[in-house]
């Protein structure tokens, strides 16, 4: 079998970079992995942050795998080539219903040749329950981990750093914390085990593959309150209403010019109404036009990143993602800043 691996985290959290750091760990100990990343409208601004990487990258763009991008979800694992030492990592976007992809991932027959997924939940220590009417959302992508990673704890206290730790005791969130090189670790532990395993069918117990269990009962309570103090609206914004095709976030792509200006740019990203959580995109600055950046916005902090001179992206893009995004006032200001037509 092949290990299936979920990277799961809510918006900016830091999935990509944590994949950055997992997929040279993971070749370091023997491994071919492989990625499938879903995103928002254009799901190759992460895919080439990547390609330097790893040889296989797909990228998946829609609303989460477990309904709007299922079918495309699908039909790349189920055509996938199996082989000995070789692992498969579905990052998902930073709204996925973390539960419905384990139940999509796990009892789907077509997808029997790899393991039943293994979950890393990455967490922003920076912003953990600070999400208002969406902490409910990212309690759920934590709970149902077999494996934590918490990110930016360098740019907290130890005060901060304090909290978080209490909030997952309190929640009895997985407290099995892994670095990508521990991880990589492990799920090398876990193709070892399973390789002579042909499907997931003669499998035993979920733990006889190393592949851990996962509890699959909801943890929404009403009379629970939110760790920043409030008391916020709990039922789970993120239900899916699968008849309609409804979602609570929404998405807007933005084509930028050629080459921009980088204050522009900045000044763009800084503007943006409070109804983008998450901005990112990939760039060519003036003040050196045959090198790509990349760049992203988290709630007020914004990140603008090198990554050298190739791109696998046709035309600079911009992927807005949040509630509710007033789309003629952010097309309004990238025209104004760009002189390109909103």
């Amino acid at each position: 079998m092949t290990p299936l691996i979920l990277l799961v985290g809510f918006l900016g959290s830091g999935k990509t970079t944590y994949l950055r750091r997992l997929l040279p760990a993971l070749q370091a100990n023997g491994l071919d992995p492989h990625v499938v990343i879903n995103d928002y409208q254009n799901a190759k601004v992460d895919a080439a942050l990547l390609q330097d990487l790893v040889q296989s990258v797909i990228p998946i763009s829609g609303s989460c795998v477990c309904c709007g991008s299922r079918e495309e979800l699908l039909s790349a694992l189920e055509s996938f080539e199996h082989r000995p030492g070789r692992v498969v990592v579905v990052e998902t976007n930073g709204t996925t219903d973390s539960e419905e992809s384990i139940e999509l991932l796990s009892l789907e027959p077509g997808l029997n040749r790899f393991t039943q997924p293994v979950q890393l939940s990455i967490i922003d220590g920076k912003r953990w329950q600070k999400r208002f009417w969406h902490n409910a959302l990212e309690l759920d992508q934590a709970r149902t981990a077999s494996f934590l990673y918490v990110s930016r704890l360098d740019e907290v206290d130890s005060a901060r750093a304090a909290a978080v730790a209490q909030s997952l005791a309190k929640h009895e969130i997985v407290d099995q914390r892994s670095t990508p090189e521990e991880f990589a670790l492990a799920v090398a532990a876990i193709a070892d085990t399973v390789k002579d395993f042909p499907t997931r069918d003669v499998v035993a117990h979920p733990a006889d593959c190393g592949c851990g269990h996962h509890d699959h009962e909801h943890h929404h309570h009403d009379d629970e309150h939110h760790d920043d103090g409030h008391d916020h609206h709990h039922d789970h914004e993120h239900q899916h209403d699968h008849a309609h095709g409804a979602h609570h976030f929404a998405s807007l792509q933005i084509e930028l010019p050629e080459i921009v200006d980088r204050a522009a740019l900045l000044h763009f990203l800084t503007s943006l109404p409070e109804e983008v959580i998450r901005a990112k995109g990939l760039v060519r600055l003036t003040e050196s036009p045959d090198e790509y950046h990349v760049f992203q916005k988290v709630e007020r902090s914004v990140q603008l990143l090198p990554i050298g001179a190739k791109s696998r992206l046709e035309h600079p893009v911009s992927v807005l993602i949040g509630p509710r995004i007033p789309e003629d006032i952010v097309r309004a200001g990238a025209a104004e800043l760009f002189s390109v037509t909103p």
